[in-house]
């Protein structure tokens, strides 16, 4: 080991070698103290009584990193072989220890970033969430190396059975973002286990899902209820001053300014494709009219903190309704403006909760059956995608679909699982019902020959009953 130039402190013995097999990795070997060897017999051989040393592979074939590793599988050894060997085992190298570090450090880097306070939440929820919390589970406790392909099984089954009771799906994303987490985690943990390979995890299958939208006629009862719950002020104040002056209660979200507000974020939405995390930042500076009823908007702050990201409208209609916004906010939001957004933390201004309130109570108004769970921001932009692409079918096939995916910040898979698969699912059907001909007139012959002998042999069932 000390030819190998391999520093630190470690036993004399501490050898690595290869074994003339059929193996090509490199293997480590050394004695333990007998009093600390916690093997069967102290490492004795049963029959002679002739101690053995302790070995085991180190998963490479390069001397220099074998020496390594070598150094490291003794420290987990020793670690283990102390009197008080597994609780130290546990304690240093669960996944508590090495969460502990990454938390820590993450925050470190995104606590100057956007929507900080809602990462660190959601983070915070995947670790110590009840029941799911990745820190609630037993084999969170155990030493890195001893998690099992097992372990992730179960839980990954926990999480189908929660996701399942909560909204009928198999919970393929939050198995992803748990997946994603222990990752990092076990990431962290390849510096203490030099060699050895973590398990794998189960395969996460995607529930095809047909995302809830509204049609047309649902969309235009939506727009005409909303224009009614503003007084038709979308349209008149067009002007800061007539805006300013629209009725206004701090304290009652339903008054007219903010269903004005409300109707200009859904038509934003209608012609740009944004996102839900788009309405609290959007400004009247981004949106630029370029002539010939062409407007541009340039996402200065996008998802991710993405390079500037430039979105094309593609409805004429879009010019008027822009300069209607334009010119009662010719500066700043164009979403809820009242609302304070704290510096680089847009999201916790409670611009879309107020949003969402608002949508649920006119959707409820005008579409009294559209279900509650859809009843959120995120329908109206699948609205958005899916109505155009229903509009101009062309939009859906290469190459057209590549540039309608950029400038709506999806992508071309997105729009086919999300949207396209189910538009041709309905197409083919109502294509087939009008090609096959009706199978009429089989059921006649035998005992019934029309109409007629059923009527009369259902009022002979209808006596019977009577008795």
């Amino acid at each position: 080991m000390r030819d190998l130039g391999i520093k630190g402190t470690y036993p004399q013995d501490l050898r690595i070698f290869r074994k003339p097999s059929k193996s090509t990795n490199i293997y480590a070997k050394w004695m333990p103290l007998e009093e600390e060897d916690t093997r069967s017999g102290n490492g004795r051989v049963k029959g002679t009584g002739k101690r053995t040393p302790e070995e085991g592979s180190l998963h490479t074939q390069d001397a220099e990193e074998a020496a390594i590793r070598a150094v490291a599988w003794w420290k987990r050894k020793t670690a283990v072989n102390t009197s008080s060997g597994q609780t130290h085992q546990q304690e240093d190298y669960s996944l508590h220890r090495y969460w502990d570090g990454y938390f820590k450090a993450e925050c470190r880097v995104r606590e100057t970033k956007r929507n900080f306070k809602r990462w660190r939440r959601e983070e915070l929820l995947k670790w110590n969430a009840p029941e799911y919390g990745i820190s609630n589970q037993s084999w969170a406790q155990k030493s890195a190396d001893q998690i099992t392909r097992n372990d992730f099984k179960e839980y990954f089954e926990l999480l189908e059975s929660r996701a399942r009771k909560n909204n009928g799906s198999n919970g393929s994303g939050i198995k992803a973002d748990q997946k994603t987490l222990i990752r990092k985690l076990l990431a962290l943990a390849e510096d203490d286990f030099l060699g050895r390979s973590f398990p794998s995890f189960p395969k996460i299958s995607k529930q095809p899902k047909e995302v809830q939208h509204l049609t047309r006629e649902q969309w235009n009862l939506l727009r005409r209820q909303v224009f009614e719950l503003g007084e038709g002020m979308e349209d008149i104040a067009q002007s800061p001053s007539q805006y300013d002056a629209l009725p206004f209660n701090p304290y009652n979200r339903k008054n007219c300014r903010n269903w004005v507000d409300l109707h200009d974020a859904l038509m934003l939405e209608w012609f740009f494709f944004l996102r839900a995390e788009d309405m609290y930042r959007l400004r009247s500076e981004w949106f630029k009219d370029k002539g010939e009823k062409n407007w541009i908007c340039n996402l200065e702050t996008t998802k991710k903190d993405r390079p500037l990201h430039q979105t094309f409208h593609y409805r004429s209609d879009a010019d008027g309704f822009l300069k209607r916004i334009k010119g009662r906010k010719p500066k700043g939001y164009l979403v809820l403006p009242h609302k304070q957004r704290p510096i680089g933390n847009e999201a916790e201004s409670s611009v879309l909760l107020d949003l969402n309130y608002l949508l649920k109570v006119a959707i409820e108004k005008c579409l009294p059956d559209f279900p509650k769970e859809a009843r959120k921001w995120t329908t109206i932009r699948h609205t958005a995608f899916r109505l155009t692409l229903e509009e101009v079918p062309s939009l859906g096939v290469p190459p057209k679909i590549n540039a309608f995916a950029e400038n709506g910040h999806t992508s071309p898979k997105m729009l086919w699982e999300r949207y396209l698969k189910w538009i041709d699912l309905e197409k083919t059907a109502q294509e087939a019902k009008e090609t096959i001909k009706p199978s009429a007139g089989v059921r006649w012959g035998g005992k019934f020959k029309s109409k007629k002998d059923l009527e009369e042999a259902r009022n002979a069932l209808e006596e019977s009953i009577k008795g």
